[in-house]
């Protein structure tokens, strides 16, 4: 079976071993090296360890290799904590960048450090920013509607229904899609382009719209 057979057929063990002794033949391999960790972060593993092992050798390769520093990020949101020093990372980040579509993510996650640090003003900023530099990602609208809720019920409701108009896919059990790929990652975690249905009926809750 080659790569492509075990994708299709959502074989990740065999998809793991497929992509592990292309590396063995190439360990200089960033993309592989990407892949891989995401990977790791699907369902039977969820080993975020293993992701981040990988993102690791990545940065010896290239210490900047944006992708990674975007699944760092989400890796660290969602298993641990983004913290000062990986915040100052995205900063950077941020300052050299220039691929709007990029920076965008970058100023999203960004904003998931403030959050963590109740410094709302912040986090209000870096969404505004994000929305600013790329309007057709879904998890910066809404993530400014909840934070707007209290203060702007109007507003609020328009982001969420801005966040609904911007979802171009919603995942159904029998849908197909390449869990090796880091755009589809990307896609479905951070901007929220491609979701499950109950992520897609919550925001449509929220938005009553």
């Amino acid at each position: 079976m080659d790569l492509s057979q075990a994708i299709k057929e959502y074989d990740m063990e065999t998809a793991e071993r497929i992509v592990k002794q292309q590396l063995e033949r190439d360990k200089t391999n960033v993309d592989l090296w990407l892949k891989l960790a995401v990977i790791e972060l699907q369902f039977p593993f969820d080993d975020y360890e293993s992701a981040l092992k990988c993102i690791e050798q990545i940065y010896q390769l290239s210490p900047n290799y944006l992708d990674a520093l975007i699944l760092e990020t989400e890796i660290r949101w969602h298993y641990l904590i983004i913290t000062e020093a990986l915040a100052k990372r995205l900063e950077k980040a941020i300052a050299t960048c220039d691929c709007d579509e990029k920076k965008s993510i970058l100023h999203y996650l960004l904003s998931l450090y403030y959050f963590t640090e109740r410094d709302f003003e912040k986090e209000k900023i870096n969404l505004e920013k994000s929305i600013q530099l790329c309007d057709q990602y879904v998890y910066p609208y809404e993530s400014l509607g909840i934070l707007l809720q209290d203060s702007d019920k109007e507003k609020s409701k328009k982001m969420f229904c801005r966040a609904l108009k911007n979802v171009r896919k919603i995942y159904q059990k029998e849908d197909f899609h390449d869990f090796t790929d880091f755009n589809t990652y990307v896609a479905e975690f951070i901007t929220g382009t491609a979701i499950s249905s109950i992520n897609y009926d919550s925001i449509k809750e929220s938005a009553e719209c």
